[in-house]
This record gives C-alpha cells, sequence and structure tokens, in this order.
C-alpha cells in the first residue's frame, strides 16, 4: 500500500503527514471561524437570536426585577455571558441542546490552550447553571451537551420553548458576531447593547439611575456601557428631549435620545435619524 493508500484509510483528521507539513497547518481553528461555524449550524434563516426580555428584567411593571444579566455583570462573568449568546444562538431546534468540546467552547472565547480552556469553560458552564440558564450532562464522544432552559432563570428550570405572540423579547443579530463586537466590546458595553435592544423601538432613552434601578446596574457600569457603544459605531445620539422636574431651577431638563446604528439595530423598526429629536 502506498503512503497515499494508507492515508486514505485513516479517518478524516487523523492522517499522517510529515514534519513540513505540520509547519505549514495552523495548530488550532481560530476564534473566528469556530464561532463562524457554530452560527452557520444554528440554520437560522434571519440570522438573529430571539432572547427574552427577561433575561435582562423580569416580571410586568411596576413589580418587575433584575434578570440574570445583572448577575452576569455584577459578578464579572463575561465569559459566561459570550457563552450564553452563542447556546442561545446556536440551540434553534429539536431539545434546544447542543454536544461539543470544551476546546471547541474556549476557542469560541478565545482560549486556545485546552487545559486552561476547560477549566475556564467549565467555570462558565457552572455559572450559567447557577441562574438556571442552562443545564449540562454528559454527551456523546466526550463531549459535553448543553441544553438552554428558559431565560427567566426559575427554580423549577422549565424546558425552553421560543418566544411566542404577546411575549416580550428582542432579536440579537449575528452582526454581534460578525463584526467583531464580542471581542471589542467590555462587559458594560454588551449588557448595555443587549438592554438597548430589549427596548423594541427606534429611539429610546437610557437614563442612567432609570436603568441602574430597572436592570441592577451601578450607574457607572450603565455610563461606561454606553460610552463604548458610541466608541464603537452601535449606538449614536439621535436628539433630546425636554422633561418636567424639580431638581433644575427652571423646571425643565434636556435628556439624550439615543437609537441603534445599522447593521447592530433592530429587526423590522427603521433606522432613527437626528431629523426628529423626539423618543418614541
Amino acid at each position: 500500500m502506498t503512503l497515499m493508500e494508507n492515508e486514505a484509510t485513516q479517518p478524516e483528521g487523523e492522517a499522517q503527514i510529515g514534519p513540513d507539513e505540520a509547519d505549514e497547518s495552523p495548530a488550532h481553528m481560530t476564534q473566528e471561524r469556530t464561532i463562524e461555524l457554530l452560527l452557520e449550524r444554528s440554520k437560522r434563516a434571519n440570522r438573529t437570536v430571539p432572547i427574552r426580555r427577561a433575561f435582562a428584567q423580569t416580571g410586568k411593571a411596576p413589580n418587575t426585577e433584575p434578570g440574570a444579566l445583572r448577575s452576569l455583570v455584577a459578578n464579572k462573568q463575561e465569559r459566561a455571558l459570550d457563552l450564553y449568546l452563542l447556546v442561545a444562538a446556536v440551540t434553534s431546534a429539536g431539545d434546544y441542546s447542543v454536544n461539543d468540546w470544551s476546546s471547541t467552547w474556549a476557542r469560541t472565547v478565545g482560549v486556545f490552550d485546552e487545559k486552561t480552556g476547560a477549566s475556564a469553560v467549565s467555570r462558565a458552564w457552572k455559572a450559567l447553571k447557577d441562574l438556571n440558564l442552562i443545564s449540562t450532562a454528559r454527551g456523546t464522544g466526550r463531549r459535553t451537551t448543553v441544553t438552554k432552559l428558559l431565560e427567566d432563570g426559575l427554580e423549577s428550570k422549565p424546558p425552553y420553548e421560543p418566544p411566542v405572540m404577546g411575549e416580550p423579547y428582542f432579536q440579537l443579530p449575528f452582526e454581534y458576531w460578525d463584526r467583531g463586537l464580542h471581542t471589542t466590546l467590555s462587559l458594560p458595553g454588551k449588557a448595555m447593547y443587549l438592554i438597548a435592544l430589549a427596548q423594541r423601538k427606534p429611539k429610546f432613552r437610557l437614563t442612567h439611575a432609570k436603568i441602574s434601578e430597572w436592570y441592577g446596574f451601578a450607574e457607572q457600569t450603565v455610563a461606561n456601557g454606553i460610552k463604548d457603544l458610541i466608541e464603537h459605531g452601535v449606538l449614536a445620539q439621535v436628539g433630546v428631549e425636554s422633561y418636567e422636574t424639580l431638581a433644575v431651577r427652571s423646571g425643565v431638563a434636556f435628556r439624550p435620545v439615543y437609537g441603534l446604528k445599522e447593521p447592530f439595530n433592530h429587526r423590522g423598526l427603521p433606522t432613527p435619524t437626528t431629523e426628529d429629536s423626539s423618543a418614541q
């Protein structure tokens, strides 16, 4: 049997290669390509991820509480948030589970050492399990099966079902990964992007004190997140609005009105312009 015939009989990915060929081959798939293949596997035709608003805020006004997002931000669990958003994207049908190696997930958060990656992913899964956002089990081929649960993090851990008409949810566009926001935005920036998407309006206010109260973030986190989004071309101030308050001598103060910029804006809603300065 020739060398070529011998290699052809071996399982794909296990064929023997010479030292010179090995030097020319990458040691591992890149972070970007790993995420790209995971998103392709989701088969989401509209290239958006539906996420219930309960992930950011549970309950109905006036009886609302911060959702699981607050805990991830407060505890600086950025990798857990990154992995959760990918799991939410990839689990698009069936029992809403995925079965992959820890090394695959580790690459999506930029960790390529196998031992370090396994530990980082394990800690992230634990953080998400503690918030009742996912469940895990031993999968096939030494992989881990990760199953998405409802976004409200209930202790009863109800199985996931997609949002139905009338349920408040937002759509995270795949451009979040395509344009590299998952690596360039800070944790406050990522959190505030999700909050902005959750507004489901072309124009909206992001009043620091109100966002802090409703979603459980520190006001400085809100300010840092807004600044990050503006600097990276995700968010823009599209106007100002006046409001009455006794906190100023005149009784009338002004606050900014924001809008998300293409291609990071809400699907199905118009892109806001500065021509109309009133909030929706």
